[in-house]
């Protein structure tokens, strides 16, 4: 009996992976192998979350075939719903775990929100969209951006997920994920297409936006992957205005490292020294713009 027909009697018809195995043969042959047994959690966890980088995310159809085979391993080993690849279902409310067949926006934002991926995995194996919208027109993984559910937004990225979405003032996934140092999560959105250098409604930038909230470590990881460190806002200010606002001498540091411009006048003709010199104690700072 070959691996294909041996998974359609184990699956059935509902949960055969008819993609996966025409398409990675090698990776249904272990999940034969491992069906039933605590080394499927470690194999399936594998699959969702690329540990050590590099590898591109599955076809949105095989990754649908994941969810459901995961949500079907879950519901006959329910000792196994515990395991590793769930850790974020602990944000979520009994409440939404017992209502999680109802499918509907406000249940897909709030699971989005509190970083429920099983909620939502069992949304995508029953054939939910990934780029499902609400009334505002924001995605599920805009909202898991904003909260900052890292292996939820891996895991919508790998499904593809549409990464160019904003708010009505012009807030991307890149802004708020810039906002919060989560800079792994960073780069697999800028992996997966997102601008590096996207404006919200007043010119800001994702480099701005962890400028303006001390955020060294992901203003070093948008700079490295191409971040413009010149890019001037609505008001004229530039990343490093914004570093001299907040008085961070190790951002000065790093934005002259990488090329910013100390001349640039913001609206109001003011370079980033001009600030300095009259904030209280940013004389101090001066040396790092020299």
């Amino acid at each position: 009996m070959d691996i294909a027909q041996r998974l359609h009697e184990l699956l059935g018809p509902d949960h055969f992976p008819q993609y996966l195995v025409e398409r990675y043969p090698h990776l249904a042959t272990r999940l034969l192998q491992t069906w039933g047994t605590p080394a499927l959690d470690i194999f399936m966890n594998d699959l969702f979350f690329d540990r050590r980088g590099g590898r591109q995310g599955f076809e949105a159809e095989v990754m649908q075939e994941l969810f459901s085979i995961q949500s079907l391993y879950n519901q006959r080993f329910p000792q196994q719903e515990s395991s590793e690849i769930w850790t974020e279902t602990d944000l979520a409310t009994e409440e939404l775990r017992a209502d999680y067949l109802l499918f509907d926006a406000p249940h897909l934002m709030e699971a989005a929100k509190t970083g429920n991926l099983e909620f939502i995995s069992n949304a995508l194996a029953s054939g939910v969209s990934i780029d499902y919208r609400d009334e505002a027109g924001l995605s599920m993984l805009w909202w898991a951006c904003r909260y900052g559910h890292r292996e939820l937004i891996v895991t919508l990225l790998k499904a593809r997920a549409v990464v160019d979405v904003a708010d009505e003032l012009g807030c991307s996934p890149m802004h708020w994920l810039a906002a919060q140092d989560l800079l792994s999560a960073i780069e697999e959105l800028q992996h997966h297409g997102a601008d590096i250098n996207a404006r919200d409604v007043e010119g800001a930038s994702p480099l701005m936006y962890a400028t303006r909230r001390s955020r060294v470590a992901a203003a070093g990881c948008l700079l490295q992957l191409g971040a413009d460190v010149n890019l001037q806002d609505k008001k004229g200010m530039s990343a490093l205005h914004y570093a001299a606002e907040v008085g961070s001498g190790h951002l000065l540091e790093l934005l002259m490292a990488y090329g910013a411009d100390k001349n640039l006048l913001d609206c109001q003709g003011r370079s980033a020294e001009d600030i300095l010199r009259a904030k209280p104690g940013g004389q101090r700072l001066l040396a790092y713009l020299m």
